[in-house]
């Protein structure tokens, strides 16, 4: 059995890997027959920035932004190929080019919800994070659908401004739980850290016990609780939690009983029992 888990281990990055090699593989595939198109085409504008956005997507940063120059100097000019401008610059780290393509972006749709996320993403780099808070407020209050990573960058600004304004930043994180329950566990484990940061010890328990609640999974969660619990001194409160661990764990079925995560977990809350006693 454990051999083949062993097996199964090393096979999953495997493919994880030849996914990834073939991905480029294809890209490449797919560059060098635009590159026979445009040979065919060489005054084809478009041809040019294709082949870009593939150069861009190869990470070949500095082929997809002579590409896209091309492309413009031929005559494209619009916004997707300002924001590919943009986005290219962004990604090869060059922050103030960056920014200016973005702001070309602007001259064509003032209020295109990508343009100010990719502008806010720079400014924050740039750490100019007064304007970054602007551009991002934008996105927040006009994207119907994000991801929670947009909340936690809205929050992340928030407390790069003033990282003591915490309330700010979980306000913004309740909003993306408010928006994105089936993403619930990412916000509430992004709000744990800002009540631990902000050593509202009440707060953090109270999130602690909201993600027992909400987790089917309940033992690991216990510990956890039982471990912050002994660190700030409460060992009565720390005690009941890993007793609570432990009959979480007798209500798991055998078979889960028997994994090794299981097996470590035991083995800590052991250790912290014997912490518990001195």
């Amino acid at each position: 059995m454990f051999l083949i888990k062993k097996q199964i281990f090393i096979i999953i990055p495997l493919l994880l890997l030849f996914s990834e090699v073939e991905a480029h593989g294809n890209l490449s595939v797919r560059i060098s027959e635009k590159t026979i198109e445009i040979s065919k085409n060489p005054k084809k504008a478009i041809l040019y920035f294709e082949r870009g956005f593939l150069y861009q997507q190869h990470s070949e940063y500095k082929k997809a932004l002579k590409d896209y120059k091309i492309s413009e100097h031929l005559g494209l000019k619009n916004k997707l190929l300002y924001f590919r401008i943009s986005e290219t610059y962004y990604k090869a780290n060059k922050l103030k080019k960056a920014l200016n393509s973005s702001e070309v972006c602007f001259k064509y749709d003032t209020l295109d919800i990508k343009t100010y996320k990719l502008k806010a993403q720079i400014l924050f780099k740039l750490r100019k994070y007064n304007e970054a808070i602007i551009a991002y407020k934008y996105v927040i209050e006009n994207t119907v659908d994000l991801r929670p990573e947009d909340y936690i960058a809205y929050s992340d600004i928030i407390l790069a401004i003033d990282n003591n304004n915490y309330r700010s930043a979980i306000a913004a994180l309740d909003l993306g739980l408010k928006k994105s329950e089936n993403n619930a566990i990412t916000f509430q484990l992004k709000k744990l850290e800002y009540f631990k940061k902000s050593s509202q010890i009440e707060k953090v328990i109270d999130q602690y016990n909201t993600i027992i609640q909400y987790n089917n999974r309940k033992e690991f969660w216990y510990y956890k609780k039982a471990k912050y619990l002994l660190e700030i001194g409460d060992y009565e409160n720390s005690n009941i939690a890993l007793q609570q661990a432990k009959l979480a764990i007798k209500e798991l079925k055998l078979k889960y009983q028997n994994t090794g995560a299981i097996k470590k977990l035991q083995t800590n809350i052991n250790s912290l029992e014997i912490k518990l006693r001195l």
